[in-house]
């Protein structure tokens, strides 16, 4: 078979199963209602993640600026809570932390791209690509890009998890969500982001992954799943 005929059959299986599972996922509705976590077994987020960890502090010269009036309330729709924070080590390199949660994931994981968040602030996306990293004995699959505004160089590393995973194309996410609503209930979710100013991308990604792996280090063993999922599918 040609390789281009094999290409479309692929694309048509895949299509194909994003299909069913979103059918499957329609029809739980009326059967099991399934429903979000309680905001009482929700994590605390801002409590989880330390001031202080490894080689790494938060930056008090640092005061976070909120993005657009616009962008805001669309975030704090989708999200129930978020944590901005810069670090800082003793190199004087700084580290800009994001994570964002939401409790209720039903409309096929509503954390929003980071690259079409970063394109409606203005930034224009260079070097989109999605890469796996090793990250406490689990293999995650991230999305990178470099956000550029101005003179601002900004690379981006990015995950987003749903339930107990991280996901990242659709067909994972229907599938996780298809599992959850099978026993009743809506999965949450989190976005992680790091980032930095640096006109070296492939070095901001080396200081990237070092900040992520001493973090994962700081923080409790129980709370290392909430960053990085604990199973597969």
């Amino acid at each position: 078979m040609p390789l281009g005929g094999f290409d479309i059959m692929v694309g048509m299986r895949r299509h194909l199963i994003v299909g069913i599972a979103m059918v499957a996922v329609a029809g739980l509705a009326p059967g099991l209602k399934p429903s979000p976590k309680a905001a009482a077994n929700q994590p605390k987020l801002d409590a989880a993640i330390p001031q202080s960890f490894g080689d790494w502090k938060i930056d008090p010269t640092i005061v976070p600026i909120l993005p657009a009036p616009d962008v805001q309330a669309n975030l704090e729709k989708t999200y129930d809570q978020i944590v901005n924070r810069t670090y800082i080590n003793n190199q004087g390199e700084r580290i800009m932390l994001t994570l964002a949660y939401g409790g209720d994931q039903s409309d096929a994981l509503k954390a929003h791209r980071q690259e079409v968040c970063y394109a409606a602030q203005g930034f224009e996306i260079r070097a989109l690509k999605y890469e796996t990293l090793g990250l406490a004995g689990r293999q995650i699959p991230i999305t990178r890009m470099l956000a550029v505004q101005g003179l601002r160089s900004e690379p981006v590393t990015y995950w987003l998890t749903m339930g107990d995973r991280v996901v990242q194309g659709r067909l994972e996410r229907l599938i996780v969500q298809l599992r959850y609503g099978l026993g009743g209930e809506i999965p949450d979710g989190i976005m992680v982001r790091v980032s930095n100013i640096s006109g070296n991308p492939q070095e901001a990604y080396r200081a990237q992954e070092q900040f992520m792996q001493a973090l994962l280090v700081g923080i409790r063993p129980a709370d290392v799943p909430l960053l990085v999922g604990k199973s597969t599918l």
